[in-house]
């Protein structure tokens, strides 16, 4: 009637990834695979509590600093339970860091006394690199090494680099036995305390270059919604059209900011184009395209253009009308637009320009008259979104 039930964790062993630490590693793991102990989630309470009682043991971070970590991320802290056994054994901490935190940790601003949440990732994302935080767990180390790699394939499954330092000398013994090594010989600017273990897949790298080089890569476009994304726009104009061009500033700033759409194009969090859209009856009007000097090597003006495109298309805009400097005419026509046959070319701010229109093909997503209500009232260009307002729906039915 009854199954006897076998160890819930599974018959085989998990070990780390491979190559990340010596053959002597795999062997503790499994010598204690049957007597492996558990790591627990706590409760922010019991967390705070399990700390202050190890406090005594071993110089930890202030109960300020730790509550902050705990608020960007509560799975950092873990209780250790001994199967069969009541009450808590031992407690382990680690940082999953993100790629700045990597960083600091690689180029020895790491300070496990004065953890930085900038440095962590929050719960459920993938970190760049693992930083063992604390382990207080008298008599259990050995029996901890399986559910601390289950643990961290979890966290990473193709693997990272994992760090750590000798509390004490048996500990850092212990580390030496199974493979950690100076950290400093794979990261050099890493502080002299720390060790770490690499897996085969995870060729240390330039963690600082890889940041700056992801930021400069990603370009994104959005609405400008507040004061400040109107400023940013304001400024890549007067960095553009007065700077460059000396156009005056009543010119320039001609009372039409507020009543439009400006979208900006980023290059990480810096604001590197911009692009102005006004709505007339029968047609949207495309201008102010501006780029950064800066960033014109990264041809951002076809996916601003693009972009800008998308959006009149999906406030159901057929036709685009605009004025193109008579320089920049094939720019536009390779966007689709013509110059408007048997119209004079005209001159403002002391620039000759034509006058350009194109003609779009239908959204099939084109906001119409009667759609949604909700949707009527969400963010401009955030229409399928849930915006504040979706909320309240929410919020109602919590009080129904």
């Amino acid at each position: 009637m009854f199954q006897k039930v076998g160890n819930p964790l599974g018959s085989q062993p998990t070990y780390f990834w491979d190559g990340c630490f010596n053959k002597r590693m795999d062997t503790l793991i499994a010598r204690n695979h049957p007597r492996q102990v558990r790591l627990q989630r706590l409760s922010s309470g019991g967390t705070m509590k399990i700390i202050d009682d190890v406090r005594d043991l071993l110089p930890l971070a202030d109960r300020i600093h730790v509550a902050r970590m705990l608020e960007k991320n509560p799975d950092v802290v873990r209780s250790v339970t001994v199967p069969g056994k009541s009450g808590t054994a031992g407690i382990f901490a680690y940082l999953p860091l993100n790629a700045y935190g990597a960083w600091a940790l690689m180029t020895g601003r790491y300070d496990g006394s004065k953890p930085d949440p900038a440095w962590i990732c929050s719960a459920g994302e993938k970190p760049s690199a693992i930083a063992i935080w604390l382990i207080v767990a008298p008599g259990l180390l050995l029996r901890l090494f399986e559910p601390i790699a289950r643990l961290f394939r979890e966290l990473c499954p193709e693997g990272c680099a994992i760090f750590s330092y000798g509390a004490t000398d048996a500990s850092a013994s212990i580390q030496r036995a199974v493979g950690f090594r100076p950290a400093r010989e794979m990261f050099p600017g890493a502080s002299a305390h720390l060790v770490a273990a690499c897996p085969d897949n995870a060729v240390p790298i330039d963690i600082a270059r890889s940041i700056e080089r992801a930021r400069r890569a990603h370009v994104h476009v959005s609405v400008a919604r507040s004061i400040e994304d109107m400023a940013r726009v304001f400024s890549v104009r007067s960095a553009t059209f007065q700077a460059e061009q000396a156009c005056p500033y009543e010119e320039e700033f001609d009372g039409n900011d507020f009543c439009a759409t400006q979208l900006l194009a980023y290059v990480g969090a810096d604001p590197a184009a911009c692009i102005r859209i006004r709505y007339f009856g029968e047609f949207a009007k495309l201008e102010r395209l501006a780029v950064r000097r800066e960033y014109r090597s990264r041809r951002l003006s076809r996916p601003l253009v693009e972009a800008a495109l998308a959006h009149c298309a999906r406030k159901g805009f057929r036709r685009i009308y605009g004025h193109s400097r008579a320089d920049l005419v094939e720019f536009w026509q390779r966007l689709g637009f013509d110059v408007i046959p048997e119209r004079s070319p005209f001159w403002f701010s002391d620039v000759e320009y034509v006058e350009i229109s194109a003609e779009l093909t239908a959204d099939p997503l084109e906001i119409r008259f009667g759609i949604d209500p909700m949707m009527a009232i969400r963010p401009e260009g955030s229409w399928d979104e849930p915006g504040p307002l979706d909320m309240s729906l929410v919020r109602c039915s919590l009080a129904a």
